[in-house]
């Protein structure tokens, strides 16, 4: 039961329509694992800002991002199921001629026909060609990688943890580039792995005093804590647990200096923070109660730890178990911004309702759905989630679906599909349903155009050579 204190606390009012456009920071956190910090239950990390977080906000308990992590910030960024704006099977890779479609409309786009300042600094991964980036997608600024900080050669460092052997180079992976506004600033080696936690939360904190007397939206996804693992100089070895809690608590840090920025600034009761993770975490995290990690349907590899922090407007210390999203933050945002969602179909809603504690909130979502790539594995309904074989992974006696009480049993230990099979038919229409929209597998009819380029190209070639038009400018 929750306390007292938060039973009664007051749900917050929104903000005035005259009142000044509040600022927005997202923190993206890359295969963070749901008990992975203090607030979700963490006996290991050591995650002292986000405990702070968590009792000056809201928990998110039950909010959902993808299996992966292309997908997962194609939603963040467009309010839609993954699979609507970016129909793929799985994540994007260097060079690849795909990408989040230019016609989709980002919420940084939406903001910055507000007159709000936009930035990204840290991972993008929706398409690394020019027409994909972040500066063709709403952002002022973009600094940090244009994906996932494995994807380079073994002799760079990049399939390997921090001290390590190198590896054999088996995958022949162009150089991994560090980005500003459409450049490459570098090659990254190992020594700049262990930076990215520390030069990107010094960018935050620039962009956030260069625009502190105007509305903005700062999205910072960290490459940590994704493989391989490269605490900072001044975090590796900090933690008596490894690698791996080290970047955790580097993480935190960042988060406390990003609050602290905002607190600086004066701007503390006119900003909201959202902090989260991309997916479920690697069996390296830790995902309890949760069953499952990164890369599959069970709750452990979508249900990401999420605070939202807003002093005086997001009630402190409390916690909701209401089913939210990625996909959710581009409507909410827009909302308490004022401005218009985009004329399209959203999957997302305004959850304010939700943050700020309303008494008379409807449920967000009635019907989630859990898509793998372009593969249906999971359909909820309230606390009922009828989950189906991974494809490929059938065995010849397992039954076609399990039914799972995710009120009664977050941990999916217990099929009960045999004691409700009134609920499993039903899950089961609203599964079948999907072949109108967005289909159980492959591109359905309401999926949207993927971005496709001629001449694909990576941004650094295998012999180090920048691609034209993505030098350094003199």
């Amino acid at each position: 039961m929750l306390p007292l204190a938060v039973l009664l606390a007051a749900p917050a009012a929104a903000p005035a329509a005259d009142a000044p456009k509040p600022n927005f920071v997202v923190i993206n956190v890359d295969d963070l694992g749901y008990a992975d910090i203090g607030p979700f239950g963490s006996k290991i990390n050591r995650t002292p800002n986000l405990d702070a977080m968590a009792k000056e906000g809201r928990k998110l308990t039950c909010f959902y991002a993808a299996p992966v992590c292309s997908p997962s910030r194609a939603a963040l960024m467009t309010g839609c199921y993954p699979k609507r704006v970016l129909p793929i099977g799985g994540v994007l890779f260097p060079g690849n001629a795909e990408g989040l479609h230019p016609d989709e409309v980002t919420v940084a786009e939406v903001l910055k026909g507000q007159g709000y300042a936009t930035a990204v600094v840290g991972k993008w991964h929706l398409g690394d060609q020019p027409e994909f980036l972040p500066n063709r997608q709403g952002f002022d600024l973009h600094f940090g990688l244009p994906y996932s900080n494995d994807m380079g050669p073994a002799a760079d460092g990049v399939k390997s943890d921090l001290g390590k052997p190198l590896p054999k180079d088996k995958g022949g992976q162009p150089p991994l580039p560090l980005l500003r506004n459409g450049t490459v600033v570098k090659r990254v080696l190992p020594d700049d792995q262990q930076s990215l936690v520390e030069i990107y939360t010094a960018e935050a904190e620039e962009f956030v005093a260069a625009n502190k007397a105007k509305p903005f939206f700062l999205y910072l996804p960290h490459n940590a804590v994704h493989f391989p693992l490269y605490p900072g100089k001044k975090w590796a070895g900090k933690s008596p647990h490894g690698l791996f809690s080290d970047w955790v608590e580097e993480v935190d840090w960042s988060v406390g200096r990003v609050l602290d920025a905002v607190r600086k600034h004066g701007l503390a009761d006119r900003t909201l923070v959202i902090f989260t993770s991309d997916n479920g975490g690697t069996p390296r995290s830790v995902n309890a109660p949760l069953r499952g990690n990164k890369a599959s349907t069970f709750e452990g590899g979508m249900r990401v730890p999420t605070i939202a922090w807003w002093p005086g407007k997001v009630p402190a210390g409390t916690e909701t178990d209401a089913v939210l999203g990625m996909f959710d933050i581009l409507p909410t945002l827009a909302a308490l911004a004022g401005a218009k969602p985009p004329d399209r179909k959203l999957d997302g809603v305004d959850i304010w309702p939700h943050l700020s504690g309303a008494k008379d909130a409807r449920p967000a979502h009635e019907m989630f759905l859990y898509y793998r790539g372009l593969r249906l594995e999971g359909v909820r309904h309230g606390d009922w989630k009828l989950h189906f074989p991974a494809a490929g992974k059938k065995d010849a006696n397992d039954p076609p679906a399990r039914l799972y009480d995710l009120r009664a049993d977050v941990g999916e230990a217990k099929d009960v599909a045999a004691e409700h099979p009134e609920v499993v038919k039903q899950l089961e229409g609203l599964a079948a349903a999907t072949k109108d929209d967005l289909g159980r597998d492959g591109v359905g009819p309401g999926c949207r155009a993927l971005g496709r380029v001629k001449d694909a190209r990576p941004l650094i070639d295998a012999d180090g050579k920048i691609r034209p038009g993505f030098e350094p400018k003199k």
